[in-house]
C-alpha cells in the first residue's frame, strides 16, 4: 500500500485547523500548527510535508511571512503552499502570488473544492519529483505557445480574459458551446479551456461533458469560469471533469495562477503518458524476444523446458481429437557426466551440440525434439502412414549415437539409452506419459549402453525404488550404515594372503545388507559415489593403522576408485587426508582405479596416475566396488 501523502495545516483558530483536518483525515497524514513559528520547525522537520495549507492572518508571524521564510529555505523551498484564508481581496492574492504560493481557497471551504485543490498540488509535485520528467522541457516543441480556448457568450469577458493572457498564449476564442466543440475537436485544439457555465442553447456543463467524452479532450483541462457559487454545481462540473473552478469576478493573477498550474500538470500527464505508451510498446517488442528466448535451449537452440511441455500437452490435444497415436522418447547420453568432467565443459557443450544436430538429421522437419536439460533429450514422434514407427526410428537414433564424434582430432564415444511412452497405451496425460518415459529411460540405462525399453507397469514401482533408494543413500554416511568387508588376496603359487580389498557394503535399517551392485552404479550415476569413496578411503586408512599397532597389519589394502572421483580432481587431496589422519605408510594403500575413466582420456588420466604414484600408494585397474 502507498505510503499517504503529508500535509501540514497552520491556523490559529483552532475551529478551523479542526474543520480541515476532518475533511482530510481520512485520505492524507495530518501535521498541525497553531503559529507560524511552529509551522517552520514541522516544515523543516523530516519527512518533510508533501503540501502545507496556510492561513494569512495569524498573530505574530502570518502566513506571508511564513511563506517567505519557506522559499529561502532550499529544503522546504519547493514544497506547495495553498493559503486558506478568509481574504478575497485581488492585491492580497497577488502578493501571495509574488512570493510563490502555489494556490487560494477562500474561507469558508468548501470542501469538494479543497480536495481538488489538494489533488492537483499533490499531482504536481509528485511529477515534478519524478527524476524521469525533470528534462520534460526538452520534450516541448521550441518556440511553441501553448494556447486557450476561452468560451463565453458575452463579449466583455471575453474582451477581459483575451488582454489579460494573449501576451502569454495563443488565444482562441468561442461565443457557443458548439463552436467550442468544433475547436476542440478540430485540427488545432487547446491546451486548455477556460469555460463559461450559464450559456444559452448549450450550458458549460453539456460542453464539458462533450469535450471529455472525446480522446483528445479528455487530455484538455477544463476551468470553469463563472459566477455560480453553489457548491452543488461545483461539484457537478468535477463529477464531469472539470478541473477547477474560477468565480466572477476574477482576479487576473489568480487566472493565470490557475492557468499555470493546470497547462503545467496537463503537460506533465502527457508527456508521463506518451512515455509509458513509448516503453509498453518497446516492452511488448522485448516481451516478445524474451518469450522465443526463454521458449529455446541456448546451447543448441532447440525448445526448451517449458516450450516441450506446451508441446507435449498439445501433441495429447490433438491426438484426442484425431483418435490418433504418438510415442514420448525420453533419452539420456550414456556416461556424459564423466566425459564432461574429464574432456571440460567447453567440449562438454560442444558435444551436446553434434548430438542435437544427429538427432534433427533423423528427424529434419520436426520441430518436437527438445533439450530438457544437461543431456536430457525428449522426442515427440508421431505416428504416420509410411514412415518408421518407434522402435526402429529409435534404434536409428542409438545407432547414430554409437559412432564417434570428433571434437578436436579425438574421437569421442558417448552413447544414448532411451525410455519410450505411447499415447494412450501408457497415459493420456502430459504428466503421466512423462513419468512413463523417465521409468522407461531408468530402466534401460540400468540394462547397460546403447538400450532402448518400453514404459511397462511394473517399471512405475521400480521409478518409485529408485527415489527412496536415491534419498536413503545420501544419508547412509551420517548413519553410519556403510560398512567394509576385506576379501583376502591370494596369491595362487604360494596360497599366501598377499593382501585385502576393501568392498564396501550398505547395511540398510530395513532392506538389510544391500549389494553394490544395487547401488554403486546409482551412486556414481548422482554423483553421491565421490562422498562414499572419501568415506571408504579414510576408513580403510583407519583400519590399516588400527592392524598396524596391533601388529596385524596385511601387506596391503586395495580401495576401489571409480571414475567420477578420478574426474572430479580432487582424489589426490582426499589421499593425501587419509594418509595423514591415519599414519600409514603410502605402500600400504593400493588404489585401484576405473579402466573406463583411463580409456576415456589417456593424457589426464596418466598425469593423475603419475601424481598419486608420486605419493607412494600402489596402483592396480579393476571394476569399482565388487
Amino acid at each position: 500500500m502507498p505510503e499517504r501523502a503529508r500535509i501540514l495545516i497552520v491556523d490559529d483558530v483552532h475551529e478551523n485547523l479542526h474543520a480541515l483536518m476532518n475533511v482530510l483525515r481520512d485520505d492524507y497524514a495530518i501535521v498541525a500548527a497553531t503559529s507560524g513559528e511552529k509551522a517552520l520547525e514541522l516544515a523543516r522537520r523530516l519527512p518533510h510535508p508533501d503540501l502545507i495549507l496556510l492561513d494569512i492572518r495569524m498573530p505574530g508571524m502570518d502566513g506571508y511571512s511564513v511563506l517567505a521564510e519557506l522559499k529561502i529555505d532550499p529544503a522546504t523551498a519547493d514544497i506547495p503552499v495553498i493559503f486558506v484564508t478568509a481574504l478575497a481581496d485581488a492585491a492580497d492574492e497577488a502578493r501571495g502570488l509574488a512570493l510563490g504560493v502555489a494556490d487560494y481557497i477562500t474561507k469558508p471551504v468548501n470542501p469538494d473544492l479543497l480536495h481538488t485543490r489538494v489533488r492537483t498540488q499533490l499531482e504536481l509535485q509528485r511529477y515534478r519529483r519524478n527524476p524521469v520528467l525533470l528534462d520534460v522541457m526538452a520534450h516541448v516543441p521550441n518556440g511553441r505557445t501553448q494556447s486557450l480556448l476561452v468560451v463565453d457568450d458575452v463579449p466583455e469577458n471575453i474582451h477581459e480574459l483575451l488582454e489579460a493572457l494573449k501576451d502569454t498564449y495563443r488565444i482562441q476564442v468561442a461565443n457557443t458551446g458548439a463552436r467550442a466543440l468544433e475547436i476542440v475537436n478540430g485540427p488545432s485544439p487547446p491546451d486548455l479551456v477556460l469555460l463559461d457555465v450559464m450559456m444559452p442553447g448549450m450550458d458549460g456543463y453539456e460542453v464539458c461533458r462533450r469535450i471529455k467524452a472525446t480522446p483528445a479532450g479528455n487530455r484538455i483541462p477544463v476551468i470553469f469560469v463563472t459566477v455560480v457559487d453553489a457548491v452543488s454545481d461545483k461539484v457537478r462540473g468535477f463529477e464531469l471533469g472539470a478541473a477547477d473552478y474560477i468565480t466572477k469576478p476574477f482576479d487576473i493573477d489568480e487566472v493565470h495562477a490557475r492557468v499555470r498550474t493546470h497547462l503545467e500538470l496537463a503537460r506533465l500527464r502527457r508527456f508521463l503518458e506518451d512515455l509509458v505508451a513509448q516503453r509498453t510498446a518497446l516492452l511488448q517488442v522485448s516481451e516478445e524476444k524474451y518469450r522465443i528466448l526463454a521458449q529455446r535451449d541456448s546451447l543448441t537452440g532447440l525448445p526448451n523446458r517449458a516450450l516441450f511441455a506446451e508441446l507435449l500437452q498439445h501433441a495429447v490435444q490433438h491426438a484426442e481429437r484425431s483418435a490418433t497415436q504418438f510415442a514420448l522418447l525420453s533419452l539420456d547420453l550414456d556416461n556424459f557426466k564423466t566425459i564432461n568432467e574429464s574432456l571440460g565443459h567447453s567440449r562438454g557443450d560442444r558435444l551436446l551440440v553434434e548430438v542435437a544436430k544427429r538427432l534433427q538429421g533423423l528427424m529434419p522437419e520436426s520441430d518436437t525434439i527438445a533439450r530438457i536439460g544437461g543431456d536430457e533429450f525428449d522426442i515427440i514422434l508421431e505416428r504416420r502412414e509410411g514412415t518408421p514407427w518407434v522402435d526402429l526410428m529409435a534404434q536409428r537414433m542409438i545407432d547414430a549415437l554409437a559412432k564417434p564424434i570428433e571434437l578436436d582430432g579425438q574421437s569421442i564415444y558417448v552413447g544414448m539409452s532411451i525410455g519410450i511412452a505411447l499415447y494412450p497405451a501408457d497415459g493420456t496425460d502430459p504428466e503421466t506419459l512423462q513419468s512413463h518415459a523417465d521409468a522407461a529411460l531408468h530402466q534401460a540405462k540400468a540394462q547397460g549402453r546403447g538400450v532402448l525399453r518400453f514404459f511397462s507397469p511394473e517399471l512405475s514401482s521400480r521409478a518409485r525404488s529408485r527415489l527412496t533408494l536415491e534419498a536413503d543413500l545420501r544419508q547412509a554416511i551420517e548413519r553410519q550404515e556403510l560398512v567394509l568387508h576385506y576379501q583376502p588376496q591370494i596369491d595362487l603359487q604360494t596360497g599366501r594372503i598377499v593382501g585385502l580389498e576393501a568392498l564396501v557394503r550398505w547395511q540398510h535399517p530395513v532392506r538389510g545388507m544391500v549389494p553394490p551392485g544395487e547401488f554403486i552404479a546409482f551412486a556414481e550415476e548422482s554423483g553421491l559415489v565421490v562422498r562414499i569413496g572419501d568415506w571408504v578411503l579414510q576408513e580403510a586408512a583407519r583400519q590399516i593403522s588400527a592392524w598396524t599397532a596391533a601388529g596385524l597389519a596385511p601387506p596391503q589394502v586395495a580401495v576401489n576408485v571409480s571414475a567420477v572421483q578420478l574426474s572430479r580432481g580432487h582424489l589426490l587431496e582426499a589421499v593425501q587426508h587419509c594418509l595423514a589422519a591415519s599414519g600409514i605408510a603410502p605402500q600400504q594403500l593400493e588404489l585401484e582405479i576405473t579402466e573406463s575413466f583411463i580409456m576415456l582420456d589417456r593424457d589426464r588420466s596418466l598425469q593423475s596416475l603419475a601424481e598419486l604414484k608420486a605419493l607412494g600408494v600402489r596402483l592396480s585397474i579393476d571394476d569399482f566396488g565388487t
